[in-house]
């Protein structure tokens, strides 16, 4: 195809034609890599969401909650596990120097 011989207008066409036709591509890609992943997965017995390491931990039996490390003596439904930002009132009991006095 000679691009020289083309005008502004079938340029722009063209590229137009080209994008639309890269998305139906990846998008043809990606379903089938996802129905390649999905028959691997099932002839191996393995849920894909567990695969990809997305499954909900009802799924996998995995508990990822953090127990509470502290709790504000003035208003006990204030907890912190002690990762993270520390909330206000346990920076307030550390400058007091009384955060040992939260823990649970």
């Amino acid at each position: 195809m000679d691009l020289s011989k083309l005008t502004v207008v079938d340029l722009t066409a063209l590229r137009n034609a080209i994008a639309v036709e890269m998305k139906t591509r990846e998008a043809a890609a990606i379903e089938k890599a996802r129905t390649d992943i999905s028959a691997i997965a099932a002839s191996v017995g393995i849920p894909v969401a567990i695969l990809m390491g997305k499954a909900s931990t009802k799924e996998t039996g995995v508990k990822n909650k953090a127990a509470v490390k502290y709790r504000d003596p003035s208003n006990p439904n204030n907890q912190w596990t002690g990762r993270g930002r520390s909330p206000a009132w346990v920076k307030a009991l550390e400058t007091a120097g009384t955060l040992d006095s939260a823990k649970v």
